[in-house]
C-alpha cells in the first residue's frame, strides 16, 4: 500500500514536470518504475486536447451539427483560427491581446486547477510562474 501512495504521488509530480520545465531533471529510476509511470503519464496530452476540444468549440461558436452548411461553416472558422495563429489572441478578429485569450487560462485551469486535489494546487511550485512549456503545450492541442 505505502508503494502505491509512494508511486500515485511521484507519477502526480512527473506529469507536472513534463507539463512544465524540465531540463534540469535527473531522475535515477529502474525500468519498471519508468514504465509504470510512463502508462499513467503519456495521456496528459490526450488528456489536455480532451478538455481544450469542448472549450474551443464553445468559445468560438463551433456548430455541432452534421448539416454540409455547417461542417464548412466550420471548416471556415477553423481556417480562420489558424491563420496566423489568430487563436492565440484575445480578440481574435481583431488580432490584439496575444497570448491573453481566455480560452488559454480556462485550459490550463480545467486541467491543473479545477479542483483542491489538482495537481496544480497540490504541486504549485511547477506552475509559479507558469512555464512557457505548458503555454506551448496548451497552443498546440488547440491548433
Amino acid at each position: 500500500e505505502t508503494t502505491k501512495d509512494v508511486l500515485t504521488i511521484a507519477t502526480s509530480i512527473y506529469r507536472c514536470l513534463i507539463a512544465s520545465d524540465n531540463a534540469g531533471l535527473t531522475i535515477q529510476l529502474t525500468p519498471a518504475l519508468v514504465k509504470m509511470m510512463m502508462r499513467c503519464t503519456s495521456h496528459v496530452r490526450g488528456e489536455l486536447k480532451t478538455k481544450m476540444q469542448g472549450l474551443t468549440s464553445l468559445f468560438f461558436g463551433f456548430c455541432a451539427s452534421c448539416s454540409m452548411a455547417a461542417i464548412k461553416a466550420n471548416r471556415d472558422l477553423a481556417e480562420s483560427l489558424k491563420e496566423g495563429s489568430s487563436f492565440i489572441f484575445k480578440d481574435w478578429e481583431m488580432r490584439s491581446g496575444i497570448f491573453k485569450s481566455n480560452l488559454i487560462q480556462t485550459g490550463i485551469n480545467d486541467m491543473w486547477f479545477a479542483n483542491r486535489s489538482d495537481e496544480g494546487i497540490i504541486y504549485a511550485k511547477y506552475f509559479d510562474p507558469l512555464s512557457v512549456e505548458i503555454l506551448v503545450l496548451v497552443l498546440t492541442v488547440v491548433s
